[in-house]
């Protein structure tokens, strides 16, 4: 561009700057600028009206945002809560279990026992035990006595390691107890007491077979250890009669025997470290 274009530019630019300040100061433009104002009024309230909707979506956004995380923290204080519900429960519960314990104890003042906790089934299903959290650092052996937190007979340990032992329940198959059958489920004990051997029956539990055919067994009657062949201490609450099996011709009776004990749901066991079994050999 040559100079005197440039001139001539700059001399119009100026002189438009300065008829507009005059014609501004004279407000000669006013009516343009109501014109404007006119014209531009409805387009800025459309665009106020198309832009409003957005705001609200975002400043919704905002809010749910906040909601979010309002309801993870709610969710948060919720399961703290919850948990420390859990522990005051277990607490209460391993409570009400050392009681019983206790109770059994004062029971048995002649007897020292062993608190253990449960912490695993036999997972096959083939087999009835459990394994508890004490084992031959806490002087426990095979063959000892395990009784529930109310003081029946569960089982035996049938094999101790250093720091665990496996309980054999008397419902698993390979468990035999010398058992008696009181005449009734009342207190009393008179007249001589019936004996069997109680084994465990994967199908019906625990069974007391080998008792005289003449024997009147009836459902309700006490099962408790006869003490004979020196594996169990004598007297051991092991059940209750369920059912009596009549077989006709057969020598001997056969009754279903109801566990005192819960056995599916044992959570705390006493090992009875008092008593030691004899291991009688056959003559």
């Amino acid at each position: 561009m040559c100079p005197m274009r440039v001139t001539w530019w700059l001399l119009t630019v100026v002189s438009i700057s300065l008829i507009s300040i005059v014609l501004s100061q004279q407000r000669v433009l006013d009516p343009l600028e109501n014109l404007s104002l006119r014209v531009t009024s409805p387009l800025e309230g459309g665009l106020r009206d198309l832009a409003d909707p957005i705001a609200e979506f975002f400043e919704g956004m905002v809010d749910r945002g906040d909601l979010v995380r309002e309801n993870r923290r709610l969710k948060e204080e919720l399961e703290q809560l919850q948990g420390q519900k859990v522990i005051q429960q277990d607490a209460e519960l391993r409570i009400r279990e050392l009681q019983d314990a206790l109770g059994v104890k004062q029971s048995r003042p002649e007897d020292q026992f062993l608190v253990a906790n449960v912490i695993a089934q036999e997972p096959s299903g083939l087999k009835r035990a459990i394994a508890i959290d004490r084992g031959m650092s806490d002087g426990l052996d095979e063959g000892m006595v395990v009784l529930s937190k109310g003081g029946s007979l569960i089982g035996t340990v049938s094999r101790a390691y250093q720091n665990f032992a496996w309980v054999r329940l008397v419902t698993d198959p390979d468990s035999a107890v010398n058992a008696q059958v009181g005449n009734s489920a009342s207190a009393s004990a008179d007249g001589p007491a019936l004996r069997g051997i109680a084994t465990g029956d994967l199908r019906q539990g625990l069974v007391l077979d080998l008792l005289p055919s003449e024997s009147q067994v009836a459902e309700g009657n006490l099962v408790t250890t006869s003490g004979l062949g020196g594996n169990y201490p004598r007297a051991l609450l092991i059940g209750s009669v369920k059912s009596v099996e009549e077989r006709p011709q057969a020598p001997f009776k056969r009754a279903i025997v109801e566990p005192a004990g819960t056995l599916s749901s044992l959570e705390m066991v006493l090992v009875l470290i008092s008593f030691r079994p004899a291991r009688l050999a056959g003559p």
